[in-house]
């Protein structure tokens, strides 16, 4: 696994907890606070960074050679 793989799960895991967090101690609220984190995490696992990330990890070559390690 690429160092820029492991800086992208951390951040999307560290970017939902503290949405998770502060949406509920802002709105008292934890079916909203998923609500808001359910979202957060449909719109950043859509990106194509993520989704490179995630067929790396299941395995499937990347023929594009975008991002190569040379």
């Amino acid at each position: 696994m690429r160092a820029r793989d492991v800086r992208a799960i951390l951040f999307c895991a560290v970017t939902t907890l503290i949405l998770l967090i502060g949406s509920y101690v802002l709105l008292q609220s934890a079916l909203i606070s998923l609500a808001l984190a359910a979202g957060w995490l449909a719109w950043l696992l859509t990106r194509p960074r993520m989704q490179r990330v995630i067929r790396r990890l299941r395995g499937e070559p990347d023929w594009n050679g975008y991002f190569r390690n040379d």
